[in-house]
């Protein structure tokens, strides 16, 4: 799936050249590589790619993001998983809430916790997704 992204003019970066990317291409750039350094905000890995969790689109006062947890550095990663997103009423519209497990093996290494909120009343929409170079990949839309 190849979809050009839509933000607003006033949202920066511009990610005019983004696109979205499957599941298997994700784990062409991702599995049998080393995670070196992380913080809440990326992963890196030994070959100096760089994982982030942003925004891909949004409207109005809607937003979305996430951040990486229980990251255990040096293990090779073997493979990736989305969970099943879970939508609830936030009382002021729709949050949907997701988690991408890295593997070792059979052993969670890094979680991507994201999230994406709907805005004022439910009226708007926002995508979170793993970010790498101009590459989305979507993994909470509300």
């Amino acid at each position: 799936m190849t979809r050009t992204i839509e933000l607003p003019d006033y949202y920066e970066p511009d990610w005019e050249n983004g696109r979205y990317g499957s599941l298997e291409e994700l784990k062409e750039l991702l599995l049998h590589k080393r995670i070196t350094e992380w913080d809440k905000d990326h992963l890196l890995l030994e070959d100096g790619t760089k994982v982030a969790i942003k925004m891909s689109e949004s409207d109005c006062c809607a937003h979305a993001g996430g951040e990486f947890k229980n990251v255990q550095l040096d293990a090779v990663i073997t493979d990736v998983k989305f969970g099943e997103p879970n939508k609830f009423d936030n009382g002021d519209g729709t949050t949907c809430q997701n988690t991408v497990t890295i593997y070792h093996n059979q052993n969670p290494i890094a979680l991507a916790e994201c999230e994406a909120n709907d805005g004022n009343g439910g009226y708007y929409y926002s995508v979170a997704s793993l970010v790498i170079g101009e590459i989305h990949f979507p993994v909470a839309e509300a």
